[in-house]
């Protein structure tokens, strides 16, 4: 771009400096053409030297009666690369050439570009003379070279941001395949604890009870490696009622509230809703993020989330889902910020939560998160908007 604009400020600088030497040229023409004429009116003669002058010119004359009637003119534009018609009486033009001839008149009274012709000491006409026209075209030269150079900025921001995207996907993909992978070896190790567990149940009975609770904890440890897994691959989709998931990721949380220094409730409205394609663990993760998220914004005794759905859309086929909780809020200043992959309010945490559901609700389920509202000290309200399946195949096929 630096560069660019360099070669710009060179070419403005000489077509500026063209455009000078062009108007001198174009004044010095003038007077040769005001000698031509006061010579034919003394002598006569030199009409066919007056021709040529004015044949072999780029120049716009215009030669006119002191009362401003045209005589004769020369290289004066119409319409694009049309002159006005050169070759009839003033009287017999077309009245838009007519108007042309009188604007350029007064353009050159404007600029000052007026020479009397005077023969024997008595003024007989004024000659009225234009230029090169190179200002037009230099002047269209910067805004094409401006235009250019707006435009390469930005398609370099452009650039710039995809690969900054498509860097930070990658990131995150492989960050989550590589935790999926570590786990593997920890979990496989606890599978064969827990059945050493339950053998030795039959001596020791309290092995049997931890063995089954371990389990339930080694599930729970699957289904995170399974969710880890999936990321940066599309996942299948299978057509099921939301309100399954949601009732099923309330009722993990329900018996693990706070329920001692401060007390939690999850309060549910769900209407019937249309089956939507979904991938159930994939699902489950977005709303337990931002349950969490909740919990970790109550700073009040009597907390509360509500978790709301509905159907919507023109045939009520799409489903919209609210998770709203009255905690502290987030700052205005920073609502563009919380789906942003390292953005976090908590003292301790990564920021991959809201990313990361802002991913699997958009581009794995076709849909779309957002903040719905936040009040500082009265609660946040979070939205999501799961599409139809024909919307989603929509959807799918253009990001292919």
């Amino acid at each position: 771009m630096i560069v660019v604009a360099g070669f710009l400020a060179i070419h403005a600088l000489m077509m500026w400096s063209l455009a000078e030497r062009s108007s001198r040229t174009a004044e010095r023409e003038a007077q040769l053409y005001a000698f031509a004429l006061t010579e034919r009116m003394l002598h006569k003669q030199g009409y066919d030297f007056v021709e040529d002058v004015m044949r072999g010119s780029e120049v716009p004359f215009l030669y006119t009666r002191m009362d401003n009637t045209p005589i004769h003119w020369r290289n004066i534009r119409w319409t694009g690369a049309t002159n006005v018609t050169e070759t009839l009486p003033y009287s017999k033009l077309h009245p838009s050439e007519q108007a042309q001839i009188q604007k350029f008149l007064k353009s050159c009274q404007k600029l000052d570009n007026v020479r009397p012709i005077v023969v024997g000491g008595t003024p007989q006409g004024l000659l009225y003379h234009g230029d090169y026209n190179l200002e037009r075209q230099q002047y269209g030269l910067l805004a094409g070279g401006a235009v250019a150079i707006v435009l390469l900025a930005g398609l370099t921001w452009f650039g710039l941001k995809i690969m900054q995207g498509t860097e930070r996907s990658l990131l995150w993909v492989g960050l989550a395949r590589e935790t999926a992978h570590q786990l593997g070896t920890p979990i496989s190790s606890l599978v064969g604890w827990i059945e050493y567990m339950r053998f030795k149940s039959e001596e020791i009975p309290q092995m049997g009870r931890l063995a089954n609770e371990m389990d339930r904890d080694l599930g729970r440890l699957r289904q995170v490696v399974a969710r880890f897994s999936q990321i940066g691959s599309l996942p299948e989709l299978h057509l099921q009622d939301p309100n399954t998931v949601i009732r099923s990721i309330v009722d993990y949380f329900t018996p693990r509230l706070p329920k001692e220094d401060r007390k939690v409730v999850i309060d549910l409205d769900l209407a019937l809703l249309p089956d939507v394609p979904l991938n159930r663990e994939l699902f489950s993760w977005v709303l337990e993020n931002l349950i969490k998220n909740a919990l970790d914004a109550m700073d009040r005794p009597d907390g509360r989330i509500v978790i709301t759905s509905q159907p919507t859309g023109n045939l009520l086929q799409d489903v919209r889902i609210d998770v709203e909780d009255n905690g502290r809020g987030i700052p205005p200043q920073h609502l563009r910020d919380v789906f942003l992959p390292g953005w976090t309010s908590k003292t301790r945490g990564w920021g991959l939560g809201l990313a990361l559901a802002r991913r699997i609700v958009e581009q794995y389920h076709g849909g779309k998160i957002w903040v719905d509202y936040s009040r500082l000290g009265e609660g946040t309200g979070f939205s999501i908007l799961l599409r139809d399946p024909s919307a989603l195949d929509r959807n799918r096929s253009g990001a292919a």
